[in-house]
């Protein structure tokens, strides 16, 4: 039975300029050989840091999927009956009410979903509607797409419907302290921050000063933004990480800054929140259905994840959707470095078990020195080549990475000069398997969650699943891509 392999090797990337060398080809022999064999092509990740690398690699762009199940299954012409909504309406009947609308500007598409959502609410034109944009996105180098999504949520959105605070995500701490809920206090209750109407000129100051956005100070659009009493709150496309120092500054300042405890300032959310607090919510949770979860029970597949002790809550947690659930189609197995190395394991492992996707899931270790990691490296190496030999002629085989690495480091413990391996934005990707011939196939570069798709239709023909794997000639490929859409 042919199988899909995918071998991870977290960290490598593609040297970037200015990043000390290290000749993956000597301390990767075997992988030196299979280059030599294999398609390769490249990955553009967005992520530095493990947890959003596996959600890409699992999941895809969670917030297009999120953003397209609002549109699909709670803002559709059944919304007028969600009770929740029912309630936040009835908020809103206030004719002094603001309403207030927290969200994450991942993709320029989410204007469409806010001015429906306006629009259905039936607020006239007259009535005041802010945006308020926490901003996620974790490298200096997204500065510019970020503030293409700004400029063009600020134009498009209705004209009664105003850009209000900008702020990273992780500027503040978890636990605010006193300070910290104080400077929230001002800005959320009185505007008392930078302003910047020219948001594009403002976001560049911060890339200019090595900021990253997602740790960008808060500063307005416009004076009116603050929120006061009998406003509405509605946070968004928000729900997959914890808000809850938000809602802390907001109501641990509410109290004071009104001037009473019995205050009215309700506060909804589009999909129930990660928090301690009590948010009613318009639906509980979302339907991934490119999850591998999803795409394994479609396909009657089973998948086998060796992987750290560690590592495995999360990966069951993503690979299953964002939920935990004890999933038969998916099996874990710990990482044993000295029982991969024997190639009799590797071969039993991949051949005679029933499992048609194997997934080996490897870190780079660089906390100590330039010379420890050749010997990782060194040591990966050998179990990637019993699984090169077990999977030649026989499976597809998948070598990459989900993230790179940027690190500083000393070159051994008997040199102390430290150098800079950069790793950042781009991974390899080298891919083998005997039924597709180098001369009539190629491999097209794409983001990490095509290389999970591509392995699963190695094993599985299904023209709705997307692969980086295509027969070469532009006109081919014209035709496919066209009678997708």
């Amino acid at each position: 039975m042919k199988k899909s392999v995918i071998f991870l090797i977290n960290g490598l990337g593609i040297e970037k300029a200015g990043s000390y060398s290290i000749s993956i080809d000597q301390c990767m022999p075997n992988l030196a050989k299979t280059k030599e064999t294999s398609f390769f092509t490249t990955a553009i990740i967005n992520s530095f840091e493990y947890r959003t690398a596996y959600e890409q690699f699992f999941l895809g762009d969670t917030y297009r999927k999120e953003l397209d199940y609002i549109k699909e299954h709670i803002l559709n012409d059944q919304v007028t009956m969600n009770p929740v909504y029912q309630s936040m309406v009835q908020q809103l009947q206030n004719p002094t009410a603001k309403l207030h609308v927290f969200l994450e500007p991942t993709n320029d598409k989410i204007v469409e979903a806010i001015n429906h959502l306006v629009e259905t609410i039936g607020l006239g034109k007259d009535r005041e509607v802010f945006l308020h944009l926490i901003v996620t996105q974790q490298t200096l180098n997204e500065y510019g797409k970020l503030t293409d999504i700004i400029n063009y949520i600020k134009y498009h959105i209705d004209s009664h419907i105003t850009v209000g605070f900008i702020m990273g995500k992780e500027y503040y701490s978890e636990t605010p302290d006193k300070e910290e809920l104080n400077t929230m206090k001002k800005m959320f209750f009185a505007c008392s921050c930078e302003r910047w109407t020219e948001t594009d000129k403002k976001l560049m100051s911060l890339k200019n000063s090595n900021i990253r956005p997602c740790e960008a100070p808060g500063f307005c659009a416009t004076n009116r933004c603050f929120i006061a009493n009998g406003d509405v709150l509605l946070f968004f496309n928000s729900k997959r990480t914890n808000y809850d120092k938000f809602l802390r500054a907001i109501y641990d300042n509410a109290a004071e800054v009104f001037k009473t405890n019995e205050y009215q300032l309700p506060v909804y959310s589009m999909i129930r929140l990660d928090t301690k607090y009590n948010i009613p919510c318009l639906a509980e949770s979302i339907v991934y259905e490119n999850s591998l979860a999803n795409i394994l029970a479609k396909a009657n597949k089973k998948a086998l994840i060796i992987t750290s002790n560690e590592m495995m809550s999360l990966v069951n947690f993503l690979a299953n959707g964002l939920t935990y659930v004890n999933n038969p189609n998916i099996q874990f197995m710990n990482l044993d470095e000295a029982y991969l190395s024997q190639a009799a394991n590797v071969s039993a492992l991949i051949d005679t078990t029933d499992f048609d996707l194997i997934i080996f899931d490897f870190h780079m270790d660089v906390s100590k020195t330039v010379n420890d990691l050749k010997e990782q490296l060194s040591r990966i190496d050998v179990v990637l080549g019993n699984v090169c030999n077990t999977c030649v002629n026989k499976h597809s085989l998948f070598i990459t990475s989900l993230y790179g690495v940027k690190k500083t480091l000393p070159l051994a413990p008997y040199n102390a000069e430290e150098v800079t391996i950069n790793y950042e934005m781009q991974i390899p990707i080298f891919f083998f398997d005997y039924t597709y011939l180098r001369s009539k196939y190629t491999l097209f570069p794409g983001e990490t969650n095509d290389i999970l798709f591509s392995a699963i239709r190695c094993i599985w023909d299904n023209d709705e699943i997307d692969t980086l794997i295509h027969e070469k000639g532009l006109l081919n490929n014209l035709f496919k891509a066209f009678s997708k859409k």
